[in-house]
C-alpha cells in the first residue's frame, strides 16, 4: 500500500480546504459546504457545527472524540455527526485524506439546546428557572460542553454564515459579538482550521 500524501514544510499552513455550491438564492440548498483536507496534523479543538457532518474517508484513519468516546473512521467509512453536536478530531500520524459534507440538519435535532438567545450563563439559569451553578452542571452534562464554550461555538458558527455570504470580516467580527478581526481569527482557526479570510475566499 502507497503511504499517504502529506503537505511538506513548504506547503501552505492551511490543511483545510472548503467550497460551496453554486446555487440559485431562491432555493435552500441540502449541502450548505464541503470540506477537504489531507495530512497528519488534522486535529481540531471541540466544537460543532450548525449543519449535519458526514465524513467520508478516501485514505488512512480520522479519529474523533465524541461524548468522550474514541471514533474512528477508516478508509471506506463515513461517519454522521449531527448539527449541534460537540466533537473533537485527532491527529493522524499516518496521514489521512478525507471529505466532510455540511448539511442542513437532519431529522435528528438536538435535545435541550438553548431555545432563545442568551449572552450570559445568569440570564439561561433565570429562564431555566435554575441556578447558575446548577444549570451549568446540567448543561454540560447534556452537551459535553460548558455553556460560556457552546456559546462561543454558536458564534463562530454563525460568523461562518456570515463569511459564506461574503460579509466583509471586520463586519462578520462585529455582528457576531467578538472584540474584533484578530479576536475572531485566533478562535476561528483554532475551531475550524483555517483562517476567516481563507475560508471566505472557499
Amino acid at each position: 500500500m502507497d503511504p499517504i500524501p502529506v503537505p511538506s514544510p513548504c506547503d501552505p499552513p492551511s490543511l483545510w480546504r472548503y467550497w460551496r455550491p453554486e446555487s440559485d438564492p431562491a432555493v435552500r440548498p441540502a449541502m450548505v459546504e464541503l470540506g477537504t483536507v489531507r495530512g497528519r496534523e488534522v486535529a481540531l479543538a471541540t466544537h460543532f457545527h450548525a449543519e449535519d457532518q458526514i465524513t467520508r474517508v478516501q485514505a488512512g484513519v480520522r479519529r474523533f472524540v465524541i461524548g468522550g468516546a474514541l471514533v474512528e473512521v477508516a478508509a471506506g467509512q463515513s461517519l454522521r455527526i449531527p448539527a449541534g453536536t460537540p466533537h473533537r478530531s485527532l491527529p493522524s500520524p499516518a496521514g489521512v485524506v478525507c471529505t466532510n459534507f455540511y448539511l442542513m440538519p437532519g431529522s435528528l435535532p438536538l435535545t435541550e439546546t438553548p431555545s432563545a438567545p442568551w449572552e450570559t450563563i445568569t440570564q439561561a439559569a433565570h429562564r431555566a428557572g435554575m441556578s447558575r451553578e446548577g444549570y451549568s452542571r446540567r448543561f454540560k452534562r447534556l452537551h459535553g460542553l460548558p455553556p460560556q464554550e457552546f456559546r462561543l461555538l454558536e458564534r463562530l458558527n454563525a460568523a461562518r454564515g456570515l463569511l459564506r455570504q461574503g460579509e466583509a470580516i471586520a463586519a462578520v467580527a462585529a455582528e457576531a459579538g467578538f472584540a474584533d478581526q484578530s479576536h475572531l481569527g485566533r478562535f476561528f482557526r483554532r475551531m475550524f482550521g483555517v483562517t476567516p479570510g481563507r475560508y471566505r475566499a472557499g
